[in-house]
Formats: structure tokens, C-alpha cells, sequence
């Protein structure tokens, strides 16, 4: 087997596979030698990038490595195969013209369904590999040890005086290329436009210590582990979570389940052997385990429901067996990501006591769950209880808190030695909040100025005509967009700038503030312009946009903003 730039492996189905409930990525589903090989390889070494592996199943067909799929019983046969081959003969076709070679290890009773009887129709080389199964394991072996790779590194989880910061990834991708002047994007085609991530559109200002990336994406449309067609060429390779983000090296990579978004159910939707895999195939530096929330209400298809406390201790028992679950499948795979134990509990005490527990089990990395809802003085009776703990063990414990900032209490996070904690308020508050959109470098919070874009459905139900074309509201919209920019350059004055704004803004119907508040905030807003006064890449560059309420390409610029803000200054008490 050569060794290519690009190079499409398709393995042959096993009739050995891991019989766990749910879905798991096709390599990790199939349990057969070859994918023994493949397993081992990955434990020591990132992904390759020339390397994309396929899948050619008995039961779904040509598949990428990484397509999610569930325990199944069926043989590979002659007539199977004549019935999958024009299917899969265009699927290899296609995914064969973005690699430099093809190399297929399977049994001979696969290849019709690639119509691949000895030889290759493709237009790229391409080889069978054949002989016995000791045969094929080494060739393989040798093969993927001759790729371009290197060692897996495990970045440590360092300490500071200061609880470490992790952003959750809400699918947060800019247009680095965006025109606010003629508010357009760089290209028609969303792939076209090369979109990054809100951490690398503020590099070199360092605005996290790293991002917490929730698997329950891997189950919907967005994100970074978003799901993809089983035949997306999307499957044939993990994009490495580092990479996607643009981490430094000394940030970190933090998975979680995102327990929130299935909390209405009655089981968690991500496994254990799920979690475990795609921690390790995308490259986290940690993994935590599988929780589900105690919470006493929910919401199930529109209606409120409490919860029973045996329901609720359900879930904190069926939370505990997964974290033994997970570190001992941790430990027998062999995994290189850190395991952080996720602890739910009813109150304080029953806090501190899983915290013994998962040290005994042998966690040095927990996380608390279920504290969102929970107030501050709460937050702060489990932080209290679960520090009388940790002070009673024998080594330290890295103690991460999901979901929760909360500023008036930062200091006691630090007293209490909270080693890190993830909140995407400060940026969600760039659209979420009436008046705090834009929080400036001297700690005081700013509205942004409204201008919605007119066509956009949503804007269209808020419309009063009052007799105004579409051509007329258009112009009142661009007017405002014009004036706005004219004074962030010092050509317009700022009450005629003020003037087209709320001419415009008198065609909208607005249920949150009287006219006369909303014109007060936005004058204080453009008179103070907070944007010129600060020095992040996003303010430099986008100027007053920043401060404009419109599309995600300004709002999400807006959130980084604030995201850097609350990382300088977490630790005190200043931020409100």
C-alpha cells in the first residue's frame, strides 16, 4: 500500500461490532481486526490529515469512517452486493476525485458492490489489498504508521490565581470578509465565504482559555460536530476540534453532552461508548461523562411537568453509574483526552458526598451540573460544601462549574477554588437584552442601536406601514445604515444620525420600551461611542457596526466583544 497525498481507505464491514445502544461513528461501531488496527493507530496519533477512511456495509452501503449507525445483523452476499453496487460505485466515484489514491481491504465478497471485480475502473490508482488476515492487518499497519503524523500531545490543565474561562461553541462562524458598508457578504456561497470562528476573528486579543463544545451537536444541523449525510464526504475524516477553533496551545478543548438540550427526556440521547468515541476521534483535551439533569420541572411537548423525586434520584444515580461507566471505558481504551466526572445532585451535601465518590473512583477532573437555575447564594452553600470535601482528599481536584458565571459572586469562586467554569452570557447578551448589548472597556453596559433588516420575515410582522412601500421603508433603512456611519467618520452630526434612526425605527412595532427611553439610550450610545475607546480587533475593525443590532455578522462581533471584556476582567466583582 502507497502512500498518497490524499488517500481514500475503505474497509469491509465486521461481523464483530460493539452491541451498545444509540449510534456510534462506523469505525467505532465495527469491532473486526482491521478496525482493531485502525483503533490502536488513533490512540497514539491525531487523525492524519491525508488520510480519509470509508466504510462499506452489508446494511447502509459506502459510508464515511464517521457516519453514525446502529447495531445491526446482516451478512454481506453476492446478491446484496449486485444490489448495492450502482449506489456505491457513484458514491466511491465521487469521493474518489478529491483523493490521489484508493486502497480497499475486504473480503472478495465485497468488491462487486464497487464494481470492482480484480481490477479498478477509477480514474485515480487503486488497489485491493489480499491474502490472509494476518496479511492484510500488517500491510495496513504499516500503512497508516507511514502517514504524515504526529504523536498525540495532551495539553496540560494548567493553574492560575484566576478560574480558567471556556466559551460554549454556539456555532459562532463570521464573514472575516463582510461589507458593512454595502452590507454584504463576501460571497453568495456560504462555503465560499471561509467563515471562522469568533476566537480566531479576535486573535491576536485572547478572549477564552479555551471552548467548550457540546456533543449533543453531533445529533443536529449546526456546529461544529454537526451531523452530516452518511455519504457526505463530511464523514470520511474528523475535523480536529483544535484546528476548527484555531486553539493556542495552551487552551484547551472541553466536551460535554449539553445535558440541557435532553432534558425532557427520559434518557440521555448520547451513550457512553458515543461520548467516549468522539472525544477521542476529534481530539478534546477533556471529556466529561454522561449526565442527565434532576431538574423539578420540564417542559414536554409544550406542557410543564414536575418531576417526582424518585424520578429526580433516578437521574443522579443513572449520572453516577455513567461516570463509572465512562472512566472505566476511559481506562480500557486507553484514551488520551483527561475524564472529568460530572456530578447532578438535590442539595449541598449530596454534592459533597459525589464529590468523595468520583475520588474514590479515581476522578481528578469534576464538573458540577444542574447550577444554572440554581441563585447565588445557593451556588454558593455547594461550592461551600463541596470545598469542605476536597479539603479532606488527598490530592487536588480540578472542580469546573457548566453554565455559570455569575459575577457579584466571582470572588468567592476564587476563595472557594473553582478551577474553571463556561458562560455564554456575555456574548448571547449582545441580542438577548434590551439595553446591555455592548459592555465597554470601563465596565458600563450600552445599547445597540436597532436597524433590522427590512426584508427579513421576522422584521416584516414588526412593520407599520403607514402607508410605505417597500421601496420607501428600504430607504429609510439604508438612510439610517448611511447616516450612522457618516458620524462614526465625523461627517454627520450625531442628532441627524439620531433622527434617521428613529425615523425608521417609528415604522416598528416595540413591546419592550416607550420611543423616548429607546432615543435617550441610543443617544447615550452615540455620544459616548464606547467602540473608538477600545482596542479588540473587532472594534478596530467593524467601528460603530459594532454597536448596530442587525444580522449575525455585527452581533456576533458584538458578543466576541463582550466575551473578551468578561475575560479581563473575570475575578472581580466589577461586572454586572
Amino acid at each position: 500500500m502507497s502512500v498518497a497525498t490524499r488517500h481514500l481507505l475503505v474497509l469491509g464491514c465486521s461481523c464483530a461490532k460493539l452491541q451498545t445502544p444509540g449510534l456510534l461513528p462506523a469505525i467505532e461501531r465495527y469491532d473486526g481486526p482491521t478496525y482493531r488496527v485502525l483503533r490502536a493507530f488513533l490512540r497514539d496519533a491525531p487523525w492524519p490529515a491525508p488520510l480519509s477512511v470509508a466504510v462499506l456495509s452489508a446494511r447502509y452501503g459506502l459510508i464515511g469512517g464517521l457516519a453514525p449507525i446502529a447495531d445491526y445483523d446482516q451478512r454481506m452476499n453476492a446478491d446484496r452486493a449486485r444490489e448495492l453496487a450502482p449506489e456505491c460505485t457513484d458514491t466511491l466515484a465521487r469521493w474518489a476525485e478529491a483523493h490521489d489514491h484508493v486502497s480497499l481491504v475486504m473480503g472478495r465478497d465485497y468488491l462487486p458492490a464497487l464494481d470492482l471485480p480484480g481490477a479498478s475502473p477509477l480514474s485515480i490508482p487503486s488497489s485491493i489489498i489480499e491474502g490472509p488476515i494476518g496479511v492484510k492487518l500488517n500491510q495496513l499497519s504499516n500503512f497508516l504508521h507511514r502517514l504524515p503524523s504526529a504523536l498525540r500531545s495532551t495539553v496540560p490543565t494548567r493553574t492560575t490565581d484566576r478560574p480558567l474561562y471556556f466559551l460554549p461553541d454556539w456555532d459562532d462562524m463570521l464573514d472575516v470578509r463582510y461589507d458593512f458598508k454595502r452590507d454584504r457578504f463576501s460571497d453568495r456561497s456560504k462555503p465560499a465565504r471561509g467563515e471562522q470562528h469568533c476566537i480566531r476573528v479576535m486573535a491576536p486579543d485572547r478572549m477564552c482559555d479555551g471552548i467548550l463544545v457540546s456533543l449533543a451537536q453531533h445529533l443536529g444541523t449546526k456546529g461544529s460536530l454537526r451531523r452530516f449525510a452518511p455519504d457526505d464526504p463530511a464523514t470520511l475524516a474528523p475535523k480536529q476540534i483544535r484546528q476548527t477553533f484555531g486553539l493556542l496551545p495552551d487552551q484547551l478543548a472541553f466536551g460535554d453532552c449539553g445535558a440541557f438540550s435532553y432534558i425532557d427526556q427520559e434518557e440521555p440521547v448520547i451513550s457512553t461508548e458515543q461520548a467516549m468515541s468522539l472525544y477521542q476521534l476529534y481530539g478534546f483535551d477533556l471529556g466529561a461523562s454522561v449526565d442527565h439533569i434532576p431538574a423539578p420541572v420540564i417542559e414536554r411537548d409544550g406542557h410543564r411537568h414536575e418531576l417526582s423525586d424518585s424520578e429526580r434520584r433516578r437521574r443522579i444515580r443513572m449520572t453516577r453509574n455513567n461516570a463509572i461507566a465512562f472512566l472505566e471505558l476511559h481506562r480500557r481504551r486507553r484514551c488520551q483526552f483527561t475524564p472529568v466526572g460530572v456530578i447532578q445532585a438535590l442539595s449541598p451535601r449530596g454534592y459533597a458526598t459525589s464529590l468523595r465518590m468520583y475520588y474514590e473512583m479515581g476522578y481528578r477532573h469534576v464538573a458540577l451540573g444542574g447550577l444554572v437555575p440554581k441563585g447565588d447564594a445557593e451556588i454558593v452553600n455547594i461550592l461551600e460544601a463541596v470545598g469542605r470535601a476536597r479539603a479532606e482528599l488527598r490530592e487536588a481536584v480540578w472542580l469546573h462549574l457548566f453554565g455559570v458565571f455569575r459575577p457579584r459572586i466571582q470572588q468567592r469562586f476564587r476563595e472557594l477554588g473553582v478551577s474553571s467554569f463556561d458562560s455564554a452570557t456575555y456574548f448571547r447578551k449582545a441580542w438577548l437584552r434590551s439595553n446591555q448589548n455592548y459592555l465597554a472597556t470601563n465596565g458600563s453596559w450600552y445599547a445597540a442601536i436597532r436597524v433590522p433588516v427590512s426584508d427579513d420575515p421576522r422584521t416584516r410582522k414588526r412593520l407599520r406601514r403607514k402607508g410605505l412601500s417597500d421601496d420607501d421603508l428600504l430607504a429609510l433603512e439604508r438612510d439610517a445604515l448611511r447616516r450612522l456611519h457618516a458620524y462614526d467618520e465625523g461627517r454627520c452630526s450625531l442628532d441627524k444620525a439620531l433622527e434617521a434612526v428613529r425615523s425608521y425605527d417609528r415604522c416598528l412595532r416595540r413591546a419592550d420600551r416607550g420611543e423616548e427611553q429607546l432615543v435617550a439610550e441610543y443617544r447615550r450610545t452615540l455620544h459616548d461611542q464606547p467602540w473608538k475607546q477600545c482596542t479588540c480587533q473587532v472594534c478596530q475593525s467593524a467601528g460603530i457596526d459594532v454597536l448596530i443590532f442587525r444580522g449575525y455578522n455585527r452581533n456576533k462581533r458584538r458578543g466576541a466583544h463582550n466575551t473578551l471584556m468578561l475575560y479581563r476582567a473575570r475575578g472581580r466583582n466589577a461586572l454586572q
